[in-house]
């Protein structure tokens, strides 16, 4: 009887806290109040960490009910949405590749003889170039578009004409242009140089409302131009182990953890960007589906995320797992397996998690389009090797997928209908 008394209180000073936040203009976080039942002094208490002290007598609500408050917001605005979504089997192309017709007509000619319906195409690539001339003064202010598709009106019209769903492909942080042009915005050490990672390239702040804003117009810039889907690649911090230099101040912070500052992008971006009748996808590392050290490193978790986008891309290349993950000796090897083990590992981490109170995104999986020689073992990616991987998702119950080749060079006898 006790203890039905205390949740019984528990519940009704929890209603009081958030009726209260609903009727002021207070700011609120998504970690704030938790009502913990303690056994050992029999009593109930509460913990108000993270309080925004921005007004006298401020509250905040637990992380569910923020999340349930977006969730209604999300669906509301999905509703509003004009476009509906499609079942597609894409492929990537650099920019480079899509804006020459002797170079994308040869590959347009493939798509049209098989299966693919999508083209995944970078509109910010990794360097941090924007591809073509994007309607958007903020954009444009920070000087660094560089057209490689000169009329991207003209490959719009080609893809709707011929039902290619248009994906523009973001890479969000990485960014080797406009860090020269604005350190503000950059990731430092803690000495106060640039960090770059071990491949030399620098990274933006994620803690840096501007930095928001950018990504922001993008895909507002995007759905200007007549693309179906922004998807946003490398949302997340740098795993290099070269971060430990790096120290973020109180001030950027403001006490919210890597997890915390990414998962609050996503929900800023999604909402913003719903509304421009575009979908929204990012795309994850397949280690963070049940990694706490690689969620907590680069910011990125995996059902969190899946709250906050249409699509929910995890990269489950069997190239990229480490020796006997899912049980499998060398995964390259074994393409069929790798995929299906990660893609079941998808699976039960969501049902774990899930919620049918909250939105929820698709999961639509990154596939291994190209041969990985720089493993000490490895398999040619062939025709059989691409088909064993599609055999994968959908024996996983998926209907969606992307193929991945840097060079967008593929096996197109795999995709013959």
């Amino acid at each position: 009887m006790k203890k039905v008394f205390k949740k019984f209180i528990a519940v009704f000073v929890s209603m009081i806290l958030i009726f209260a936040t609903s009727c002021s203009n207070q700011q609120i976080i998504n970690y704030g109040v938790e009502v913990v039942e303690t056994e050992e002094n029999d009593a109930i208490e509460f913990s108000f960490e993270k309080k925004i002290d921005t007004k006298p007598k401020s509250t905040v609500v637990t992380k569910k009910d923020r999340d349930f408050q977006i969730s209604e917001n999300i669906e509301s605005l999905i509703l509003k949405r004009k476009k509906s979504p499609k079942k597609i089997k894409g492929i990537y192309l650099p920019a480079y590749i899509a804006g020459k017709e002797e170079r994308f007509n040869p590959i347009f000619e493939n798509i049209k003889n098989s299966c693919i319906n999508a083209i995944v195409v970078d509109v910010k690539d990794e360097i941090g170039r924007i591809t073509f001339n994007m309607d958007s003064d903020f954009v444009k202010s920070k000087k660094t578009i560089e057209a490689q598709i000169k009329d991207i009106d003209a490959f719009v019209k080609l893809c709707r004409e011929n039902d290619i769903y248009l994906i523009a492909r973001v890479s969000s942080f990485l960014d080797n242009y406009i860090t020269k042009l604005d350190s503000s915005l950059a990731v430092h050490r803690k000495d106060g140089k640039y960090y770059r990672d071990n491949t030399g390239y620098y990274w933006l702040n994620p803690y840096n409302e501007e930095v928001k804003k950018y990504l922001i117009e993008i895909g507002k810039g995007c759905a200007k131009a007549g693309f179906d889907e922004v998807q946003y690649d490398y949302f997340r911090f740098s795993a290099d182990a070269g971060m430990r230099h790096v120290a973020f101040s109180d001030e950027e912070t403001k006490g919210k953890t890597k997890i915390e500052i990414i998962t609050e992008l996503a929900q800023d971006i999604y909402q913003e960007l719903i509304p421009e009748n575009i979908f929204v996808s990012i795309d994850v590392f397949g280690a963070i589906m049940n990694s706490y050290k690689d969620q907590n490193s680069i910011g990125q978790e995996y059902t969190t995320l899946l709250k906050n986008v249409d699509y929910l891309c995890p990269m489950v290349y069997p190239s990229h797992y480490a020796n006997k993950t899912f049980g499998l000796d060398v995964p390259d090897l074994k393409p069929y397996e790798a995929v299906k083990g990660a893609l079941d590992t998808s699976d039960s981490t969501i049902e774990r998690t899930k919620d049918d109170s909250v939105h929820y995104g698709k999961v639509r999986p990154w596939l291994q389009g190209f041969t990985a020689n720089y493993l000490v073992e490895y398999k040619t990616y062939d025709v059989a090797e691409y088909k064993e991987q599609i055999k994968a998702v959908e024996d996983a119950g998926i209907e969606e997928w992307l193929f991945w080749h840097p060079g967008g060079a593929y096996k197109w006898d795999a995709f013959a209908e």
